[in-house]
């Protein structure tokens, strides 16, 4: 076990491009910015005292003028980082992933805590069951999960190498509960005959495995997984399989006639997968419930709030399905077309998504008039399509990352 602070990376040598459309953002909105720590707070925040900053506490919702997007928490500029969605590991701090590491913000004032070094470029952190944040380190020679303590200003507390004959993709780190880490490997070359695609369980206190199973996907591809109750559930693109997390073994697998790529969402006794199409799939036995699949519509990942599922995509604006049958229930339209980068956020009966044309932008929706509320211009290096924005929420805060920059906006 290792307890020294994590040294800065070597900075991978790739590039990002960010894009968007136009419409309109909110104005009047005036920025101080503190240096150094790239960090842009209202202006007369008290910096003195992060929780006394008056831009850490969201207005009311009535004291903005109608339409009128909420005025930003803050606004944090940073180092280059990576295309993924930041994690939010708790209502006080938020990682994000750069090419040169891990970078934990103080979610209500926008400040650099920690950075931590040595990581791979691709894949996402994942906070693991015992209050570690594991994503894959580059060691000599092969990547391997690596775990810091994000309370401890991000100090390495582990390092898992990889058994003889397995190798570890820069994206292999699918999932974690209280008491194991799941991941993809592959074993053998891809010429030769015993070759294998793999799911694995480790134990989180002693890095064991657990055990392993014969996975469909490509290992450079790994996945999108969720762990409901005593299930790894995860969506390769081609199919939807489900295992008992607790020995590895196969439930049932069923193809998805590529209407789904993306990350399930569980509601229920079903699961939700969602591309080019929606599917409904039966959790004890993965039969389909029901498919949704208008020609030529694409989604993004679905999100279930009071029995009704919405995605998001550019034809359809906000699609709302019955969870149960579904049934259409109604679609905004394309008048403000929404992207399907992710899943949206609902929260207080308003649905937020990027949108899918014009300048970078995040626009909010009333769930219960069908009406856009506000559309807010989002800061940052994207000036193309916005499918460089990613959210993420916490409590009732909003994280919006466009190319280096993070916004924390109030969701009311």
């Amino acid at each position: 076990m290792s307890d020294q602070p994590a040294g800065m990376s070597r900075r991978a040598l790739l590039t990002v491009s960010f894009g968007g459309a136009a419409m309109a953002s909110a104005a009047g909105i005036t920025w101080l910015r503190n240096a150094p720590g790239g960090h842009r707070g209202n202006a007369g925040a008290d910096d003195s005292s992060p929780s006394g900053d008056p831009s850490s506490r969201p207005r009311p919702r009535g004291s903005r003028p109608p339409g009128s997007a909420p005025p930003p928490l803050w606004t944090y500029d940073g180092p280059e980082l990576v295309d993924i969605a930041p994690v939010a590991v708790s209502d006080t701090l938020l990682v994000l992933k750069g090419y040169d590491g891990l970078i934990g913000l103080d979610t209500r004032t926008g400040r650099p805590l920690w950075t931590a070094g040595g990581f791979e470029p691709d894949g996402s952190p994942v906070p693991t069951g015992d209050g570690l944040l594991a994503d894959m380190a580059y060691t000599v020679g092969a990547a391997a999960p690596r775990a810091v303590d994000p309370a401890a200003k991000g100090r390495v507390r582990w390092t898992l190498e990889p058994a003889a004959g397995l190798r570890f993709a820069q994206d292999a780190l699918l999932a974690s509960d209280g008491g194991a880490l799941y991941l993809t490997a592959s074993q053998g070359s891809p010429l030769d005959d015993d070759y294998a695609a793999l799911l694995l369980a480790y134990d989180l206190k002693d890095r064991r495995e657990l055990w392993r199973a014969t996975a469909g996907h490509i290992p450079s591809e790994a996945p999108a997984a969720v762990l409901p109750g005593d299930r790894l559930l995860y969506c390769d693109g081609d199919a939807l399989t489900s295992l008992d997390r607790r020995t590895g073994e196969r439930q049932w697998t069923r193809a998805l006639q590529g209407t789904g790529n993306g990350r399930p969402a569980v509601a229920g006794p079903r699961a939700y997968v969602a591309g080019g199409g929606i599917t409904a799939v039966a959790l004890d036995d993965g039969s389909v419930a029901w498919r949704h699949a208008p020609r030529d519509r694409t989604y993004s990942d679905p999100v279930i709030a009071d029995g009704v599922l919405y995605a998001t995509g550019a034809a359809a604006g906000v699609l709302a399905l019955d969870a149960r049958t579904g049934g259409p229930l109604w679609e905004s339209g394309p008048a403000i077309p929404l992207g399907t980068q992710g899943a949206p956020v609902v929260h207080g009966g308003v649905l937020h998504a990027p949108t899918a044309g014009g300048r970078p932008c995040v626009a909010a929706f009333d769930l219960r008039t069908r009406k856009a509320v506000w559309s807010y211009r989002v800061p940052g290096a994207g000036t193309g399509a916005a499918a460089g924005i990613r959210l993420v929420a916490r409590g009732s805060v909003l994280f919006v990352q466009n190319g280096n920059t993070v916004t924390a906006l109030p969701m009311g």
